[in-house]
């Protein structure tokens, strides 16, 4: 029995209940999407070549959600959202994960994972950032890292906002004491400032996932100091963009519980943007969706799953509880 399978399994008999509860509705759903834009007028957008500064920062949002009625898929099969499809409200309020794109992306690129998260009965909102995305004027701004993890904590703010508001399309749909936070790349950057950096951390989320990321530099204060939320570390180990050792190493220096799954033969791209009928796709989607399943619904029973990752071809998976 390999040694990240008997760590699983002593986390599992070890670990209580997670923020969640076991008897949430956990799908399948059929799947909605919608757009919104939000705007925080606290925080300031950096000039972009041609592209004047601005005195705000605005975030262009999707928002992948549990929808009522019979689920839609495409001629190959595949499960498929539909446009402002009504709320699955009666069975909500459900977790929210806020989703940090890549540099040069734009978010449908990982419409994938949000589909599959919004199946099992999530609400997923991805923004794309003021000046890391492809989708905006002017050239795409690397540096420009170090003011999203603010971008996800207003994207925060915003959907805790619309769910409050009860005449809202999204009115009583999200949870606002269940919540996590994920990223690819740039994103996983984020992720890691905005979840795990002294500088940003957020206290409401409740676990997160960073995917190809590193221990990205941020302005004052460090990493893991004081703070012991759930982390799962996705990273190819084929990755030639940010090396296979930066998520050994963010793996190393957290605190527990913590998580690695190893994508063999992954590189920075494929395991999170292609067709769920990629193969080296599948652990991605199966792990995140049992660790968000432990850890924002307390449903002990997801690390069957996160075994069975385990067992697959494409990857490996440690655990320390």
């Amino acid at each position: 029995m390999r040694r990240s399978r008997v760590l699983a399994f002593a986390l599992l008999a070890a670990c209580g209940g997670g923020v969640g509860t076991s008897s949430d509705p956990a799908g399948p759903f059929a799947v909605g999407v919608a757009q919104r834009t939000f705007v925080d007028e606290t925080r300031p957008t950096a000039a972009n070549g041609d592209v004047p500064a601005q005195d705000s920062r605005t975030l262009r949002t999707r928002i992948w959600y549990p929808a009522a009625g019979a689920q839609q898929r495409n001629a190959g099969g595949e499960l498929i959202e539909v446009a402002d499809a009504p709320p699955a409200r009666t069975e909500g309020p459900f977790p929210l994960i806020v989703f940090a794109h890549g540099f040069q992306a734009v978010v449908e690129v990982y419409r994938q994972l949000y589909v599959a998260w919004a199946e099992r009965g999530y609400v997923v909102a991805a923004a794309n950032f003021p000046l890391s995305s492809s989708g905006n004027e002017g050239p795409p701004v690397f540096l420009d890292y170090v003011s999203q993890p603010g971008d996800i904590s207003f994207l925060i703010d915003s959907m805790i906002a619309v769910s409050a508001d009860r005449s809202d399309f999204f009115g009583g749909l999200v949870d606002a004491e269940r919540i996590g936070a994920a990223g690819q790349s740039l994103g996983g950057f984020t992720t890691m400032g905005v979840a795990f950096h002294t500088c940003c951390a957020d206290p409401r989320i409740d676990a997160a996932a960073p995917m190809a990321a590193s221990l990205a530099e941020f302005p004052g204060g460090e990493y893991f100091t004081g703070i012991e939320r759930p982390i799962l570390v996705i990273h190819g180990d084929e990755d030639e963009t940010v090396p296979y050792e930066a998520g050994r190493e963010i793996f190393a220096r957290a605190n527990r519980p913590k998580y690695l799954v190893t994508i063999l033969g992954g590189d920075h791209i494929v395991p999170y943007v292609a067709s769920p009928r990629e193969p080296l796709t599948e652990p991605v989607r199966l792990s995140s969706l049992a660790f968000f399943d432990r850890y924002l619904r307390g449903r002990r029973s997801a690390f069957q799953e996160l075994l069975a990752v385990d067992d697959l071809l494409q990857a490996r998976v440690e655990a320390e509880p």
